[in-house]
């Protein structure tokens, strides 16, 4: 009796990856997409934190936490949105996250918290995919130039305000004699002063003052 023997044949299967289109796809992701939203944010934020913010303002710092956040944002944005639909919830949720954290220095003042949610917005805004390039293109100058326009106007800075906490080593009972002391030590208009506290041990008291900032 003999047995038979029958060829057996592998069948090996190969998958041929095309690059085709105006970029590769990774996902849902475009590259040619991606590096164009790339460029309008690197531009835009380029403008508005280095041409209108630090220009005027000189803080490196907030420069350096600016493209931070703004460049973190726009990646997350990007690579969930290569993973599937958006849900707008989560862009809301991020932007919600971080600026929970940058805003709980006590350095930030108003208008640091107001150039932080545009540089967050801008991140979040341009690495969304599926939003047609002009769109982005037209609201990322509107925030360029609504932030230039406020921060930079003349008119703006005849009402500019810097807030200073002032601790003196004496306690000034009278209001205009307080008013004309912190006036000649720091040579600055006062426009408002409010007590946080006063140490009838040490003699001394604590103070938030509000200065008239020079043009």
């Amino acid at each position: 009796m003999t047995q038979e023997k029958h060829p057996v044949t592998l069948e090996v299967a190969t998958t041929i990856y095309t690059l085709s289109g105006p970029g590769v796809n990774m996902g849902n992701l475009d590259t040619g997409e991606l590096i164009r939203d790339l460029a309008l944010n690197l531009v835009s934020i380029f403008l508005l934190v280095y041409v209108i913010y630090f220009r005027r303002h000189r803080r490196w710092d907030q420069v350096v936490g600016y493209v931070a956040f703004n460049i973190s944002l726009f990646t997350v944005s990007a690579a969930l949105g290569s993973s599937g639909p958006l849900n707008v919830g989560v862009g809301f949720g991020l932007f919600a996250v971080l600026s929970v954290v940058r805003l709980r220095s006590d350095e930030s003042g108003q208008i640091e918290i107001g150039f932080t949610m545009v540089a967050l917005v801008l991140g979040l805004m341009t690495g969304l995919p599926g939003m047609e390039f002009g769109i982005k293109v037209l609201f990322a100058a509107l925030l360029v130039v609504a932030m230039f326009l406020v921060d930079m106007s003349a008119i703006g800075r005849r009402y500019r305000y810097s807030r200073v906490k002032v601790e003196l080593d004496r306690i000034i009972h009278d209001e205009e004699a307080l008013n004309a002391h912190l006036r000649s030590t720091f040579g600055k208009a006062v426009k408002s002063v409010s007590i946080r506290s006063v140490d009838m041990v040490r003699d001394t008291m604590t103070l938030d003052v509000v200065f008239h900032s020079e043009s």
